[in-house]
């Protein structure tokens, strides 16, 4: 038998692969439990680090937690420090991967065990519709049988290579090189936990010595934070704070690791007596991420407001008047959270447009709204990354005006505030129908063959949204109600028209697109458009 690179470099994909399946099947299975819990049980950073610990253990996506961290960070309902708690727990829960494989995984011939799963994963996959809850459970059996044989793959192909290479080869060389080695591979693969599955393969075969191993899993720990970083450059200021944390605690664990490397497996081998290579290996890793935490979690506090002094939102994301003004000054906060909502409407009429395809520059060009959106352009957020925005601006919207309201109800000066707030609850329920349809104008785009269709959607969005723009930044009364009246009646008949055309194309020529599913986005964008009228009426002053 001789060594096939091939053979490690299938191993390789396939468990990558398998690690993605894994991912979005936990995603599917996992995140709303998970969510519920972290509500729950993470107000102090101890529990913070417990809960990072636990739910990465299972959930096995460092990753999927951070961005649900990220999220719930920018939305206000976790705070910095407490989050940090659960960045540093899922460095922890990530080695649980490696505890697994060096008990069981070189034990027993994985493809005996690999097998059953695929088939089950496979056929469940192909014979059960997307939508039906049984889907998620057989893109689990399939992500694990993926990863089993993966890992079978690499195991044996590493056996074939301990018969050409000798582990005295690499003695030679210093510790660093293979640091930066296991750094720059983790950082091009994007997984940690495929860098540890080679490593333990090539202790098992006896390729590795101990010590270069160890080097090797330092490289990993912190070549893993690299897309993290580079995505969080770009991001908000939330995103930011959370990448750079994570890069920060990677980076003084690995330090200190490194320099520790030979105590720390002394320790291990001869104080603990533990003899086996890859427990030495696995419990190696354990301890450099329990010594970052022991480092990091006594200065929490000091961190988190160190990290929120890096970084602010600034004028592309967050709110960007409400901050500025004591809700104490009444009529300077009434003009502040009036502006404030004004800009929510200008995001949500982007984001909107953003899910019909429709371009926002030519729209936008006349009006206030095109600063808006050449500020938010230039960090280049993604869909998601926008609704999130304005989930959090409705948010800090809400906040302020209760304490507004709180100060002007001895006044009893508060129909202004509730009708602002009125419009923004509006807004975001503008931006949330759409979303909800967004997968169906994914459809209509990809299966549709007919431009009329999408051209007439198109062209009555423009219009309404135009005329909306017009209505919200006119200051004569009387203009504004007939403006109103003329934009309720295009709204009502451009759904009716809207109709007409789709009953007239399902009806004659099947144009590949569901009728349910045309029925929905033109009932969705009725809804919608109605209340940006009723939010843009709250806009408008009385007077």
């Amino acid at each position: 038998m001789q060594f096939h690179p091939w053979e490690l470099a299938a191993g390789l994909g396939i468990f990558l692969f398998g690690m993605m399946t894994l991912e979005q099947a936990l995603h599917a299975l996992g995140t709303h439990s998970f969510r519920r819990l972290l509500r729950t049980y993470t107000n102090t950073p101890i529990r913070g680090v417990l809960m990072g610990v636990i739910s990465t253990a299972c959930l096995q996506s460092s990753s999927m937690i951070g961005l649900i961290v990220l999220a719930f960070v920018g939305a206000g309902i976790l705070k910095m420090s407490n989050a940090l708690g659960i960045i540093f727990g899922a460095n922890l829960g990530t080695t649980f991967t490696g505890w697994i494989v060096a008990t069981i995984g070189f034990k027993f011939n994985l493809t005996e065990y690999a097998l059953p799963l695929l088939a089950l994963g496979t056929l469940g996959i192909v014979f059960i519709h997307t939508e039906h809850r049984r889907h998620p459970q057989a893109k689990l059996l399939l992500g694990f049988g993926l990863l089993l044989m993966g890992l079978e793959l690499m195991k044996t192909s590493m056996g074939f290579l301990s018969e050409l290479v000798s582990p005295d080869v690499f003695r030679d060389y210093p510790l660093l090189l293979f640091l930066l080695g296991g750094l720059i591979f983790t950082a091009i693969i994007q997984s940690s936990s495929a860098t540890m599955m080679i490593v333990l393969s090539a202790i098992h075969a006896d390729v590795l010595p101990l010590t270069t191993a160890a080097a090797i899993v330092i490289g990993a720990n912190l070549g893993t934070t690299s897309t993290v970083l580079i995505g969080g450059l770009k991001g908000f200021a939330a995103k930011r704070r959370v990448a750079l944390s994570h890069f920060i605690f990677n980076l003084v664990t690995s330090v200190v690791a490194f320099a520790l490397l030979v105590p720390m497996l002394h320790l291990i081998t001869n104080t603990l007596s533990i003899q086996d290579p890859m427990y030495a290996l696995v419990l190696f890793h354990s301890i450099i991420n329990l010594v970052g935490i022991a480092l990091f979690l006594p200065f929490v506090s000091p961190f988190s407001r160190w990290l929120q002094n890096r970084f602010t939102n600034g004028d592309s994301s967050g709110c960007q008047y409400i901050t500025k003004v004591p809700s104490s000054v009444l009529d300077a906060a009434e003009e502040a959270l009036h502006k404030e909502v004004c800009r929510l409407f200008y995001k949500v009429i982007i984001l909107n447009l953003r899910v019909m395809k429709i371009r926002p520059e030519e729209l936008l060009k006349d009006y206030k709204a095109l600063a808006v959106y050449q500020q938010a352009s230039l960090q280049k957020p993604s869909y998601d990354e926008l609704y999130s925005e304005i989930k959090h601006i409705e948010q800090e919207i809400l906040h302020y005006a209760n304490k507004v309201l709180q100060e002007k109800s001895e006044k009893g000066e508060t129909e202004n505030i509730s009708r602002l707030l009125h419009a923004a609850r509006n807004l975001v329920y503008s931006a949330k129908s759409l979303k909800d349809v967004r997968q169906n104008f994914v459809e209509l785009r990809q299966q549709s063959d007919d431009e009329e269709l999408i051209e007439t959607i198109h062209h009555d969005t423009r219009m309404i949204y135009r005329h909306l723009l017009n209505l919200l930044e006119k200051t004569d009364a009387v203009l504004v109600a007939e403006k109103r009246e003329h934009i309720n009646s295009e709204i009502a008949l451009s759904h009716d028209q809207l109709h007409l055309l789709i009953v007239h194309y399902v009806g004659n020529d099947d144009i590949g697109v569901p009728l349910s599913s045309l029925l929905n986005i033109n009932r969705v964008m009725l809804v919608s458009n109605q209340i940006l009228a009723s939010a843009v009426g709250d806009l408008i002053p009385a007077d």
